[in-house]
C-alpha cells in the first residue's frame, strides 16, 4: 500500500492508494479552520507567527495520521503532492500559505524510514487524470488545477514535461493583465488571481454581501437562486473571459488535444462549464482556430492530488 498526502491551499488529504489507483482510507481537514487565533498587531510579526502556526499544524496532522495508517497498513511509498516547488524533499515558496520553506521529508521521517517522494501538486492531480481520469485516452495534453490559486500539468507526447530547474510548472503566475491585480506571489496581473476559484469566491461574497466563512456549497446555492442578477452575472462573465484569456495562451503554447479544469472548478460545473464551453467556441482565441482542443472536467476531483502523489 501507499500513501498520498495533498497538502492544498486550503486543506489537507492524506489518503491509502492500493495499487490501481483506489483510495481505500481517506482523512482529510480544512487548514483555513485550524489557524490559531492571535493578537499580534504587528503585521509582520502576525504573518510570521500565522505560517509558523499552520507549518505546526500541517506537522500535527500528517504525523498523527500516518502513525493511525502503519496500525492497519503495510506502506511501502509515501508520496506529497504540495504547493509551491519542491527541490530536495523540501517545498518552497508556498505563497497562498504564507510558508517560505517546509521540510516535509524531515516531518516524515520522524514517524516513517522507508521510501518518500515529494511533487507539486497540481503536477501530482495531471499525473492522476491522465492515468485514471478524464485525460487517458490523450497524448497531448493540459491539467488545469483551479483552486485556492491556479496549477498545472503538460502532457506531450504522452510524458508529462518536467523543467530541469524548477519543477512547479507554475502556469496560474503567467500574466494576463499588464499592471494588474498583485499576485501573492509578488507580481502584477497573474492568471490565478483573475481565475482561482477563490478570486471568483470572494468577488461574489463581497458583491452579496455574505459572510466571509460561508460554506462553498451554501454559496453555490445562494448563486445560482441569483443567476439572473445582473451583477453575479457580470462577476461570472468577467470570469470567464479572462480564463480564456489564460487558456488561449496555453493552447498557442503547447496545443493540446485536450485541458482538463480541477480542482475547485468541478463543485461550480453548473454556472461555469456550461457558460465557459459555449463563449469559448464562440470566440475561439487561438492560433489553430478550427482545431481547438477540447475541454474537460476532471472526475477525480479532491483525491486526484493524493492519488497523484503516489505515481
Amino acid at each position: 500500500m501507499k500513501i498520498g498526502i495533498d497538502i492544498g491551499g486550503s486543506h489537507i488529504g492524506i489518503g491509502v492508494v492500493n495499487e490501481n489507483g483506489k483510495i481505500i482510507e481517506k482523512y482529510e481537514t480544512d487548514l483555513s479552520n485550524n489557524q490559531v487565533a492571535l493578537n499580534n498587531t504587528n503585521e509582520s510579526n502576525l504573518n510570521n507567527e500565522i505560517s509558523l502556526n499552520i507549518t505546526e499544524f500541517i506537522e500535527k496532522y500528517i504525523i498523527e495520521n500516518i502513525k493511525k495508517i502503519q496500525k492497519n497498513y503495510n506502506i511501502d511509498v509515501i508520496g506529497v503532492a504540495s504547493p509551491g516547488t519542491p527541490q530536495n524533499g523540501k517545498i518552497t515558496t508556498m505563497v497562498n500559505l504564507g510558508i517560505k520553506e517546509l521540510d516535509i521529508t524531515n516531518i516524515i521521517q520522524k514517524v516513517y524510514n522507508g521510501k518518500i517522494i515529494v511533487k507539486n501538486d497540481a503536477k501530482c492531480a495531471g499525473l492522476a487524470e491522465k492515468t485514471y481520469g478524464s485525460l487517458n485516452k490523450y497524448d497531448d495534453c493540459v491539467f488545469l488545477c483551479l483552486g485556492t490559486g491556479i496549477g498545472g500539468s503538460v502532457f506531450i507526447n504522452g510524458k508529462q514535461l518536467e523543467p530541469k530547474r524548477y519543477p512547479a510548472f507554475e502556469i496560474g503566475h503567467m500574466v494576463i493583465q499588464k499592471d494588474g491585480k498583485i499576485c501573492n506571489c509578488g507580481k502584477k496581473g497573474c492568471f490565478e488571481t483573475y481565475c482561482s476559484i477563490k478570486r471568483l469566491k470572494d468577488e461574489l461574497i463581497q458583491e452579496l454581501n455574505l459572510n466571509k466563512e460561508i460554506m462553498a456549497k451554501d454559496l453555490l446555492e445562494i448563486i445560482k437562486s441569483k443567476n439572473q442578477d445582473e451583477n453575479v452575472r457580470r462577476i461570472i462573465k468577467e470570469y470567464i473571459n479572462n480564463l480564456i484569456v489564460g487558456l488561449s495562451n496555453i493552447i498557442d503554447i503547447f496545443e493540446p488535444e485536450a485541458i482538463a479544469l480541477g480542482g475547485s472548478f468541478v463543485y461550480f460545473e453548473d454556472i461555469l462549464y456550461n457558460e465557459l464551453v459555449k463563449t469559448y467556441n464562440e470566440k475561439r482565441y487561438a492560433f489553430n482556430k478550427e482545431k481547438l482542443p477540447e475541454l474537460k472536467l476532471a472526475i477525480l476531483c479532491n483525491d486526484a492530488g493524493i492519488i497523484g502523489a503516489t505515481l
